[in-house]
């Protein structure tokens, strides 16, 4: 992930460069042309150019609009997540260590089975993951195998899924009756993963209207097309000033802004992708929950 301001620039300068360099070439075909025949033959009305450009301009920021807040919003739902897993493991910890809470009297054994589920937790974190990368059936170890086989886990079904009907059952069977208040704490961070992952897979299964992407791309790219054509009915001074060679910068610049827009709301509109400088970064914020969950595990040892 991008996390510097020169970062930043050197990640657009990357984007931006394909188009400046087409755009240039682009640009001195079209005032060779007009120098090979004739001048003004190509001109439309800045005024009409004026007005393309404000709507093109109009059209790009709704849609980088709408790309960063797809962005912003995968960010917060791996941010609920993380908090909503901190929490769960902590309530795991602290109520795993009082035995009058559970049918089972031995504390040794209730420690290991509160290992058992922060453990099934690190595996869900692990599986959204993977399924948010489309990896919805990735090979597992012989250890994470077992886990499953233990508490009964269908790897053939969607496991994430079935990762949180594993622990759901777990809790409801060994908590005491007594024990309602903290199961029913247990049981409302069990929703709210459920929430958390509906929400992430909401983003990842609806991508941004594909007719309007679509459309986008065109008028920006039949934009940029047109623009020798707009800039061409600007007054630089004259042939004889010298400055006509000025148009070709001005083309180059404007074109680029567009193309480069268009490109980065493209990239951002989708957040969970490949793409490591623009997605987020839900593989740092995995393995940060996983380093957190297998500290609370440890103090159960």
């Amino acid at each position: 992930m991008i996390k510097t301001e020169k970062q930043g620039l050197i990640h657009l300068l990357k984007i931006a460069t394909p188009f400046i360099i087409i755009t240039t070439v682009y640009t001195i075909f079209v005032l060779a042309l007009e120098e090979y025949l004739g001048d003004h033959i190509y001109k439309i009305s800045g005024q009409i150019g004026s007005v393309f450009g404000l709507a093109v301009a109009f059209f790009l920021g709704f849609r980088m609009n709408s790309a960063y807040d797809r962005w912003w919003e995968a960010r917060k739902i791996f941010g609920e997540l993380t908090n909503n897993t901190r929490s769960f493991v902590a309530k795991i910890y602290a109520y795993y260590g009082n035995e009058q809470h559970f049918k089972e009297t031995n504390q040794n054994d209730i420690n290991f089975k509160a290992q058992k589920i922060i453990e099934l937790s690190i595996l869900y974190i692990r599986q959204l993951k993977n399924e948010m990368h489309n990896n919805l059936h990735p090979t597992f170890d012989r250890q994470t195998s077992e886990l499953f086989s233990e508490f009964k886990i269908n790897t053939e079904n969607k496991v994430s899924n079935e990762i949180l009907v594993a622990i759901t059952k777990d809790i409801e069977d060994n908590f005491a009756t007594s024990a309602r208040i903290e199961k029913g704490d247990l049981m409302q961070h069990i929703n709210r993963f459920y929430d958390i992952q509906g929400k992430a897979e909401r983003i990842k299964n609806t991508p941004f209207l594909m007719i309007y992407s679509a459309f986008t791309k065109l008028i920006v790219s039949f934009y940029v097309i047109l623009i020798p054509l707009f800039i061409g009915d600007i007054d630089l001074g004259g042939e004889e000033s010298g400055f006509e060679f000025l148009a070709i910068p001005i083309m180059v610049i404007i074109s680029t802004v567009f193309l480069t827009i268009n490109k980065l709301a493209n990239l951002y509109g989708e957040p969970f992708s490949e793409n490591k400088k623009t997605s987020v970064t839900i593989d740092d914020i995995c393995k940060t929950i996983e380093q957190n969950c297998k500290e609370v595990c440890d103090k159960l040892k």
